[in-house]
């Protein structure tokens, strides 16, 4: 046991989100690291200290004054880079969010409800003769890269769509500055062609090409930023949740049987959220020196709050490795905390909802294909590389 917690210990100070023996060791590392060293420093990319238990996580997340987003990035980005809101704080951050709230709120997410259920049965069906699909490739990217197109970008095509979902899923899995340039190239161009188009209503692009800051036009590159953000984020996230969600129904099939009952969202949802972060980790930087976990960070030093870890605490969650229904779990960390508590969230859960529903009229009985390995990927998204499935149809 010794020589386990001397390797935790050392994998820990080393480590990268990147690197796949890392993500394959992650939760007994991070278990050692709650217990021993909540706040330990690793080397990997300039440096940083990793924030692994619940109360830390939440105390950086909830004090943008000390701990600014400045540097939200766990790969060092340029500086002309933004990823507005992610990278602001307040007062631009809280402009950002004033702009974005409404959009993505209850009601305004609602009239997408024909959209996401036409999106998933369109999938479904063009599958469901087969008995097998590939459930990432097949269903849930697809099916939230369609929504995307929908909500914000008006008149992408089929093949500027793919090429986002490629740029979104590099990022999660690998996070090069390359990769970020690319995204923000995307969205440069994006937002060019809708300018010359010339944009009308109160949608996403004419709020962020006519909208202001503070009295002041909103600067092209937040513009870009926050356009990078959804991106990103919307494509990515809320796929690999319905993959992980899916997964978890071929390792247990009573949750089926749970997943058919309407009210599953509000009572079970948030469960399957915590046990999987679809985000694994962000970044921060310390404004002033600081004590965290019995640690002194230094102003100018960075820390990575790991929201899986947070959501594994076992002062938090009991049983944190466990599906745990039934019984009050607290607020997980998965959707974020603070001022950036994620803005999608509420389009998330409904897409999530209606991908279920949709799945669940025309197919039973969801298996692991034979042959099928299901792994966890290495990078900031706690995401199966695939979930190939067989099933039976609803008869």
């Amino acid at each position: 046991m010794a020589n386990d917690q001397q390797d935790y210990l050392e994998a820990l100070r080393h480590f990268d989100i990147f690197d796949r023996e890392a993500q394959r060791k992650k939760w007994a590392m991070f278990e050692y690291a709650r217990h021993e060293w909540p706040v330990v420093h690793t080397d990997a990319h300039g440096g940083m200290w990793l924030v692994t238990r619940y109360q830390d996580v939440r105390r950086v997340l909830e004090d943008w004054e000390t701990f600014s987003s400045t540097q939200v990035s766990i790969v060092p980005l340029p500086a002309e880079i933004s990823m507005c809101p992610l990278t602001t704080d307040p007062p631009v951050q809280a402009a950002a969010r004033r702009l974005l709230n409404p959009l993505f709120s209850r009601s305004a997410v609602a009239p997408y409800e024909s959209d996401m259920r036409q999106t998933a049965r369109i999938l479904i069906d063009a599958v469901a003769e087969q008995g097998r699909m590939e459930v990432l490739n097949q269903f849930s990217g697809p099916y939230v890269g369609t929504i995307l197109t929908k909500i914000v970008f008006t008149d992408m095509d089929a093949e500027e769509l793919a090429r986002a979902q490629h740029i979104a899923l590099r990022i999660a899995e690998d996070a090069t500055p390359e990769d970020f340039a690319a995204l923000y190239e995307m969205c440069t161009s994006y937002l060019d062609r809708a300018r010359k188009n010339g944009v009308q209503g109160d949608g996403l692009l004419a709020r962020l090409i006519n909208g202001e800051f503070e009295g002041e036009l909103i600067t092209p590159q937040h513009q870009v930023g926050i356009l990078a953000i959804l991106v990103n984020g919307g494509l990515e996230t809320t796929r690999a949740a319905i993959g992980s969600i899916v997964y978890h129904m071929t390792q247990d099939p009573g949750l089926e049987a749970r997943l058919r009952d309407p009210q599953w969202v509000k009572r079970d949802l948030d469960e399957f959220l915590r046990l999987d972060s679809p985000v694994a980790g962000i970044a921060r930087v310390a404004t002033r020196d600081v004590d965290l976990g019995g640690v002194h960070i230094k102003a100018g030093e960075r820390v990575m709050v790991r929201f899986d870890s947070a959501n594994w605490d076992e002062e938090k969650f009991p049983n944190p490795a466990a599906l745990v229904f039934d019984q009050p779990r607290g607020s997980h960390a998965a959707f974020g905390m603070g001022v950036h508590r994620c803005v999608g969230s509420n389009l998330a859960r409904m897409q999530i909802e209606i991908a279920f529903e949709e799945l669940l009229k025309r197919i039973t009985k969801l298996r692991l294909a034979p042959g099928a390995r299901p792994a966890w990927v290495a990078g900031n998204s706690n995401s199966l590389n695939s979930v190939e499935i067989e099933f039976d149809r609803v008869t």
